[in-house]
């Protein structure tokens, strides 16, 4: 047997997957990770620990399966972008400044400031999250701590790449996030880096997602047991790979990640910048980009949800409580902002909220308010978003398990709503095609996809006629919550 190892490094977890040559997965592990949270909206992860997580993942393909790391042909990643992750050659980093970390709010400001054309090459707005802004911030406030020149990456699949192979390099979908990338060109504008007096900080190479960086050096293998001078690809950001494994190749396609965050995202040869939060990112397919609209409400809301009126991880328990209550919740409404938002508004300050609350309020009542809540978020984006009628949403990501989420959101949008088999991984599946096309096991990632992903098995929700009415009603209340309340969040 041969095998492609492919890694997804998002916010609370590392998958990593074996995929056969015939495109299954042949085995699957996950490593659980940490976050610390600061005062100031600081939100971190030490490296180490998604390097820790690869050899876990490794040790139960090598040790525990017996496994021959022969086998593994190629290993490629998909993972968070927007980080600021600082390399110093030859020591380890434990630090890395996460996507929805917002401390850098001044320095946006700044930038938007001094650069007011700045978004019309990059494709997007300058944002606190930004890692243009991050760096910023860095250089004024930490400079001392900082060698004269030292290399940043901006995904966390960059790092565990850094530690196979030596190589320091990025990828287009992840350098599409910085602020640092010109969108057209695909390449990075040194001269930024000057005029905002941060030239000491070392870019990656900028590459494909297909690419071979290097192939996993003697000391990797020693670390993780993969085969020396096995090849590694650049791999994608996860946005890029969720997009592969979505099957969303062709222009006006469109599917929704729901992860820990999540987005909705349509292919696009569209470049401009847009309002209300989208970003535009360079698609895998050359001559496309990706119009994504980011969440930080989504799967982390679920949790808090069920920890708080359930148990942690009772998802059975978590699904029976929604099903007590009927669609509408007792008309209460719930808005998910508890992490702030970026979209449909912009507003890291913002708070969640339940309103309606009466005499006749259930538990039950709550916790499908809190699912119907980051629905109705989700459909209020897709208004923004999508330009035509669209006849099916694709979900993938960990969300998409739950049954009564995905009847929610197509009784919500009254669309038909498809997830397809092994939901959660396809973000590893659909970066794995890339390694498929360098082995020439295939002739293209759209081979690939047609032949693999849009062939699979899929359970398939429709919307439910009797609740049309009775959501249309809700949504437009939903939609007056947030304005009413932003005097009271300041």
């Amino acid at each position: 047997m041969e095998y492609i190892a492919a890694f997804d490094l998002g916010t609370t977890a590392i998958k990593g997957v074996l995929l056969s040559r015939e495109g299954d997965i042949y085995k699957e592990h996950t490593v659980n990770l940490h976050t610390t949270y600061g005062e100031n909206n600081e939100m971190e992860q030490n490296p180490e620990e998604w390097w820790a997580g690869i050899q876990a993942i490794t040790h139960e393909w090598f040790t525990v399966h017996a496994i021959a790391p022969e086998a593994i042909k190629a290993i490629t990643f998909s993972g968070q972008m927007e980080d600021v992750i600082l390399i110093h050659e030859g020591d380890n980093t434990t630090r890395a400044i996460l996507y929805s970390d917002n401390r850098a709010h001044e320095e946006a400001l700044r930038i938007n400031r001094e650069l007011p054309e700045l978004n019309k090459l990059i494709g997007n707005a300058v944002s606190p999250s930004s890692p243009i802004s991050k760096l910023v911030w860095l250089n004024k406030h930490e400079m001392e701590h900082l060698s004269e020149n030292v290399h940043v990456v901006f995904s966390a699949k960059d790092y565990i790449i850094y530690k196979l192979t030596d190589a320091i390099v990025t990828d287009y979908v992840t350098g599409a996030t910085t602020g640092l990338m010109n969108i057209k060109t695909r390449t990075w504008m040194p001269d930024l880096l000057k005029s905002l007096q941060i030239e000491n900080f070392i870019l990656p190479s900028l590459l494909p997602p297909e690419v071979e960086v290097g192939k996993v050096s003697l000391k990797g293998a020693s670390r993780t047991g993969f085969h020396i001078d096995t090849p590694v690809l650049c791999g994608a950001g996860d946005a890029g790979a969720s997009t592969l494994g979505a099957g969303a190749i062709s222009e006006g396609d469109c599917y929704m990640y729901l992860g820990t965050t999540g987005w909705i995202a349509v292919s696009s040869k569209d470049s401009s910048p847009k309002d209300s939060g989208i970003f535009t990112l360079a698609h895998v397919v050359p001559d496309l980009n990706i119009s994504i609209a980011p969440l930080l409400n989504i799967g982390n809301v679920h949790r808090w949800a069920m920890e708080t009126f359930v148990e942690a991880d009772n998802y059975a328990a978590f699904e029976e409580e929604v099903l007590k209550s009927a669609p509408g919740s007792n008309h209460l409404l719930f808005l998910p902002y508890l992490h702030g938002e970026r979209c449909p508004i912009q507003d890291s300050e913002a708070k969640g909220a339940f309103w309606g609350i009466g005499p006749e309020t259930k538990k039950s009542d709550l916790v499908r308010a809190v699912l119907e809540g980051i629905c109705f978020s989700l459909f209020q984006i897709t208004q923004m978003l999508v330009q035509k009628e669209i006849g099916m949403i694709t979900l993938i990501g960990g969300g998409a398990k739950s049954a009564s989420w995905c009847q929610t959101l197509a009784d919500i949008t009254n669309k038909t709503v498809r997830v397809p088999a092994n939901s959660e991984y396809l973000p590893s599946i659909g970066i794995g095609s890339t390694a498929f096309a360098y082995l020439g096991w295939i002739e293209n990632s759209t081979e690939f996809i047609e032949e693999y992903i849009k062939s699979s098995v899929s359970k398939t929700y429709y919307p439910t006629e009797e609740t049309k009415d009775i959501y249309a009603t809700l949504y437009e209340t939903f939609v007056k919550l947030y304005p009413a309340m932003v005097g009271v969040y300041r």
